[in-house]
């Protein structure tokens, strides 16, 4: 007879910060795209499947933006010019309409639809291709494609206007664009109250991650980042940041008890980067479990997992384990699973991939089966937003095939961690921890690289002038929490992961600005004189060239046009 193998899919939901300030718009969409595509309908799946249990990792930063989104007055740069009258639209706006308002994935989310793939050729095809190629009305239709296309088909049946508009094909109104924007606010508006909701009936657990995203290992000691494998050396800054992660955690925590109604009982470290220091913090915030991957375990047992030429371990128990650190327990996630979800299935039959993952799941289930213990955790977390895309139909065909194989199958479960931790009570000792990330089992792609190292010393400069001012203007709390702020938005990951090699994004020059800008802010917020340094983009200083676009266009600052330092 089969040992029952226990699942925990962990939904991993995050965006950075894409704002200037409070009061502008946000400088990119992906909260709101994301938020119509793939947050709502990976929770509203599980009505179809009964014993289905799930979790879900939601950053705070993210549930702060959809919160902003239901607000009216709440514009990026994209849904900003979308409710705009053609005939108001300057030469510039034009321009970026046309680089910007064709960024999805072209097979699944552009040719799909055979009107917006014809204006993606005419944009495309011809390389010498100007503003004045395109008809007013075709300008209106490229932004309404682009915001119908993000929508997850599921949507299609629940509001019958968007059925309407696929048909219609062409010839949008403004009326059309300011219909389709309230539609997304109208799905943003509904995800957190169902994810309390299935919360509640007891169908998904919700873990969260420090609030603004940032790489807890480094703030904590910045030491642990050196490693042999890394030509560069760390910077040569004061890092000061270990409260700074403290508080990063427990807003966290309490931003998520205040929406949810309960207060998290797991946290997935950002990245998956965590350290003996990291873990003690966690455990003494009040976190019950924590999540990394299985490079960071492999190095805390100094053992190495083999796997056969498909990528099944041919050992899964230790990684099926759940361990002890200092009275925290600790999960490891399978590593490989999830870049064959994201990388390889999207490019086979989704039904033939689902299946496919079935039967790795069961082959490390009978592998287990002779194992002296009585239960085991396989962990899958992943990404739960941007592999979809590649994905036709947005990865329905493939978690509709997975969930429905998992479900018929009685010697599977899935769970939520904390029920499982709760009924299995077999731990294994965690002695040591090895300090790592998903990537590499380092942190070399946040640190230790030239311009992410000149990165982490203006953000250091940044965190001396702040400590100065606070003593400076102790009597303006509010303007040394407004900064305060600035300085955390600025310890998130995704501004050094996008710095120097090897990532690039192709709007690195978007990130770079919204980086330096948060920095600015510190100093102007108190009327301090701001570094010269911080008007140069980092980018100058990097091994490639600086990446702007061929022009700009300025988000809409407390009501006002902003300047745009040439981003």
């Amino acid at each position: 007879m089969k040992k029952k193998l226990s699942i925990a899919f962990v939904w991993h939901m995050h965006q950075p910060m894409y704002k200037l300030n409070e009061m502008s718009d946000y400088l990119m969409p992906w909260a709101r795209m994301h938020s119509v595509k793939d947050y709502l309908d990976m929770l509203l799946i599980m009505e179809k499947y009964p014993k289905l249990k799930l979790n879900f990792n939601l950053v705070p930063l993210l549930l702060s933006m959809l919160i902003d989104y239901q607000n009216e007055q709440t514009h990026d740069l994209h849904s900003r010019l979308t409710i705009k009258d053609v005939n108001e639209l300057s030469d510039e706006e034009k321009e970026f309409i046309l680089n910007n308002f064709f960024d999805a994935n072209y097979t699944n989310m552009i040719a799909h639809h055979e009107p917006y793939g014809k204006l993606y050729q005419k944009r495309y095809l011809n390389e010498n291709i100007t503003i004045n190629d395109f008809s007013l009305q075709e300008y209106s239709d490229i932004m309404m494609w682009f915001n119908l296309a993000w929508i997850d088909p599921y949507w299609k049946d629940k509001y019958p206007k968007l059925m309407e508009f696929a048909q219609k094909g062409q010839g949008y109104t403004q009326e059309d664009r300011i219909e389709v924007i309230k539609i997304h606010r109208d799905i943003i508006s509904r995800i957190i109250p169902s994810y309390k909701k299935f919360q509640d009936e007891g169908r998904i657990e919700i873990s969260t991650s420090p609030y603004y995203h940032p790489i807890l290992p480094i703030l904590l000691d910045v030491n642990d980042a050196k490693s042999p494998l890394n030509p560069y050396s760390l910077p040569d800054c004061e890092f000061d940041f270990q409260q700074d992660a403290k508080v990063q955690i427990t807003t966290a925590l309490d931003m998520c008890e205040h929406l949810f109604g309960k207060r998290p009982l797991g946290i997935w470290p950002s990245e998956h980067c965590i350290s003996s220091k990291t873990l003690d913090l966690i455990k003494d915030c009040g976190a019950n479990w924590v999540i990394s991957d299985e490079g960071v375990l492999s190095g805390s047992l100094g053992t190495e997992f083999v796997r056969d030429f498909k990528g099944n371990m041919e050992h899964p128990y230790d990684l099926c384990q759940v361990y002890n650190y200092n009275k925290l327990n600790v999960i490891f996630r399978d590593a490989v699973i999830p870049n064959i979800i994201g990388f390889e299935y999207p490019r086979h039959n989704q039904v033939q991939s689902a299946n496919d993952l079935y039967e790795r799941i069961k082959t490390i289930q009978n592998k287990l089966n002779a194992s002296p213990d009585s239960s085991h955790l396989l962990t899958i977390a992943m990404d739960g937003e941007n592999c979809w895309e590649n994905f036709e139909h947005d990865g329905g065909d493939f978690l509709n095939t997975l969930y429905s194989l998992l479900e018929k199958d009685d010697t599977l479960e899935t769970v939520r961690i904390s029920d499982y931790l709760a009924k299995y009570k077999t731990r294994k000792q965690l002695s040591n921890v090895s300090p790592g990330s998903w990537v590499n089992r380092n942190f070399a792609l946040w640190i230790a690289e030239p311009t992410k190292n000149l990165a982490w010393m203006y953000l250091c400069a940044a965190k001396r002038a702040f400590k100065e001012f606070s003593i400076k203007y102790k009597e303006f709390p509010e303007k040394i929490a407004q900064a305060q702020r600035e300085l955390y938005i600025a310890q998130g990951s995704d501004w050094f992961w996008w710095y120097g090699e090897p990532n690039d994004s192709g709007q690195d020059y978007i990130f770079d600005y919204l980086f330096r800008t948060h920095l600015k802010n510190i100093y102007q917020i108190f009327d301090e004189e701001v570094p010269d340094y911080l008007d140069t983009p980092l980018a100058s200083f990097a091994g490639k060239p600086s990446r702007y676009p061929k022009m700009s266009i300025s988000p809409v600052i407390d009501g006002e046009d902003g300047e745009n330092d040439n981003w």
